[in-house]
């Protein structure tokens, strides 16, 4: 498989899994949830390894506010200013969507990110 095709396709995955992580999260099935931050993690890591977070960083731009947020909390320590954009901008929208980007935000403003 070509590279580039090799990490279009990561990323695909990477936008299903965070559509049925969020899908997951409303309707409280915690271990689907969690089983999609398995996917997710290793989707992502994937990506890095492809040298594709050019490509995996238009999804910050992406219709899907669940795929445009899991791709911001995603990326913020390789785009930080880019994905902070994004995150406060859904911080706006009402429900989980917004709930949870305002969240991710505390966390990255209060230095928790890593833990």
């Amino acid at each position: 498989m070509l590279r580039e095709a090799k990490a279009a396709k990561l990323i695909e995955w990477f936008c299903k899994a965070a559509i049925r992580h969020a899908e997951a999260m409303e309707n409280l099935q915690e271990e689907v949830s969690a089983a999609q931050v398995e996917d997710l993690d290793r989707f992502y890591a994937a990506v890095l390894r492809e040298g594709a977070l050019d490509l995996f960083l238009t999804l910050l731009d992406n219709e899907d506010v669940r795929v445009a947020g899991m791709a911001a909390v995603y990326a913020m320590r390789e785009e930080p200013d880019r994905c902070r954009e994004v995150l406060v901008r859904l911080s706006a929208l009402p429900g989980l969507t917004g709930f949870r980007a305002q969240a991710a935000l505390e966390r990255w403003e209060s230095g928790d990110w890593n833990k």
